[in-house]
């Protein structure tokens, strides 16, 4: 499988025992468990060697899972035999991700790929990053919920399938809610949500430069000749209008060559703004097919550049920086349940150093 040579992930990479089977218990109020599975680590243990180094191997694994959202590793991740799970845990002020290796090499077994094992690690990290294991309120399902959100996001920028990326709770989610967990067709929609906000963001099938008709238009003309492109230097034909049951398709109105107009394309978008040589350039909007407003900023040679704000179907929008039709430079993603993320992007992509808030604006360590 692919992501195993891009990730180093097999579980057995994951199983350097740090301490042995000693367990030790600590009082309730000083930590927060969660295990992905649902109820509780009781009596509340953990491996007795806190002071031990973290695992390497699985400390890689993380950053990994960390990398294509821009953040950095703040916890400590070790193995702890005969837990039988994975879970997140503060214990006097510092994190832990503890994994039970056998565990984790025994999902793998029974679904049969590895990203069981990548999306559950995913989990327990967006307890970490989200503040869930800090804020006094011990598991709550709406925890659980935004966790697997984010597991979604992150296996999609990995490179998993949607159904890869719900593998886990699939074979692992609990059919009925509890007190701490959702039932597993939450749990799944909230995979899927994660999964999607990410596609729609970074699309698999994206394709840099669109075809020239869609990208390009020129004006109109009545004949089917075909004008030259500037900013692609390739032949485009000129489109023509249809004004069948008024469905025009073509510039609609103004100057589309040199000036301010209006161009729709055969898949009913369209376009409002500045051209130069046939070509968006300076500032304009782009709209969907249903009307609403897919972009609103700066163009050059037909391409997104400079400060713009896009804005996606399902409710999120990403305002900064462009440079050739991608996110360039500083801006903020805001998702539609009120999160945002404020990061330096390059080629669509958020660097290290970003930082996420929460949707009542609290900042998410």
């Amino acid at each position: 499988m692919p992501v195993k040579a891009a990730l180093s992930l097999p579980v057995f990479l994951l199983s350097a025992a740090l301490t042995g089977p000693l367990m030790a218990q600590m009082p309730a109020q000083d930590m927060f468990i969660c295990k992905y599975t649902g109820g509780t680590v009781g009596p509340q243990v953990v491996c007795n060697n806190l002071n031990s180094p973290s695992n390497g191997h699985a400390e890689k694994v993380v950053d990994r899972i960390l990398k294509p959202i821009g953040l950095m590793r703040n916890f400590k991740v070790m193995e702890c035999a005969n837990t039988d799970n994975c879970f997140a845990t503060v214990v006097k002020g510092q994190r832990f991700i503890i994994y039970d290796a056998a565990f984790m090499q025994g999902i793998e077994e029974e679904t049969e790929t590895d990203w069981s094992a990548i999306s559950i690690m995913a989990h327990e990290i967006g307890h970490h990053l989200q503040g869930h294991t800090i804020d006094g309120r011990g598991g709550q399902p709406q925890k659980e919920i935004e966790a697997d959100k984010f597991s979604g996001f992150v296996l999609h920028q990995l490179g998993s399938s949607l159904d890869e990326a719900m593998v886990a709770v699939r074979a692992l989610g609990d059919e009925r809610a509890t007190s701490t967990h959702p039932a597993k067709p939450a749990r799944l929609d909230a995979i899927r949500k994660g999964w999607l906000e990410a596609e729609a963001m970074y699309p698999k099938s994206r394709v840099l430069v669109k075809a020239p008709t869609a990208m390009a238009p020129k004006a109109i003309a009545t004949n089917n000749s075909a004008t030259p492109s500037r900013s692609s230097g390739v032949t485009r034909p000129v489109v023509a209008p249809s004004t069948t049951n008024r469905a025009t398709v073509g510039c609609i109105s103004g100057d589309c060559e040199d000036g301010t107009g209006t161009f729709v394309y055969p898949t009913r978008e369209r376009y409002a703004g500045e051209f130069e040589e046939g070509d968006k350039h300076g500032e304009g909007v782009e709209y969907y097919a249903d009307g609403r407003v897919k972009y609103k900023g700066n163009f050059r040679d037909n391409l997104r550049t400079d400060y713009g704000v896009y804005f996606f179907l399902n409710g999120d929008k990403y305002a900064g920086w462009f440079q050739k039709n991608m996110p360039n430079g500083k801006g903020t993603y805001y998702f539609a349940d009120g999160g945002r993320l404020v990061a330096t992007f390059k080629n669509g992509q958020p660097v290290a150093g970003g930082v996420f808030y929460k949707a009542d604006g609290t900042r998410a360590d």
